[in-house]
């Protein structure tokens, strides 16, 4: 997992935006997978990413304070699935879709100007370093929380990568 933290973390030390995007899009897909292996895709990527990042995406507003959730486990399913298999934020045909069908991100800029969580009708804009250091945060946190031999169960699926000069299959 240490490879996909790093690889995320470079992306954002880099700027490089759709490196990143791509990672913290992907991450609930592994860690959901390796939280429960059984079930399907979407249903495990959802749970994660509400059980582990949802609540950064959840705020209180108004005079009530009425809890609105911006972004849901199943809007980033729809999300992670225009993104990765059509380069698109275009969520409107994608059946996990819950409340979203359009994303708009924006970089830091010069100024550091933040537009991040403001949803304007069905589209949410969402500043791309806060999105993936939040999904990164919640990634790790949830990492150190396992026991060592689930952590061990869990690389013993993960991908692994060999050095040419040292490999041993």
């Amino acid at each position: 997992m240490e490879g996909f933290f790093g690889g995320l973390g470079d992306a954002l030390d880099e700027q490089n935006w759709h490196a990143a995007l791509v990672m913290a899009l992907t991450l609930p897909d592994i860690c959901g997978k390796a939280d429960a292996p059984g079930g399907r895709s979407g249903q495990r990527y959802a749970a994660w990413f509400d059980r582990h990042v949802g609540s950064r995406y959840k705020h209180r507003i108004g005079a009530g304070r009425e809890e609105v959730i911006f972004l849901s486990g199943n809007d980033c399913y729809a999300l992670r699935c225009a993104l990765l298999h059509e380069g698109s934020t275009d969520t409107s045909t994608h059946s996990a879709r819950e409340a979203l069908s359009r994303f708009h991100f924006c970089t830091p800029g010069q100024f550091n100007n933040g537009l991040h969580c403001i949803q304007i009708n069905d589209a949410l804009v969402l500043m791309v370093d806060e999105f993936a250091r939040d999904v990164l945060d919640a990634a790790r946190a949830w990492w150190a929380s396992l026991t060592p031999g689930a952590r061990q169960a869990a690389a013993d699926r993960s991908i692994a990568l060999h050095d040419t000069d040292n490999i041993s299959i």
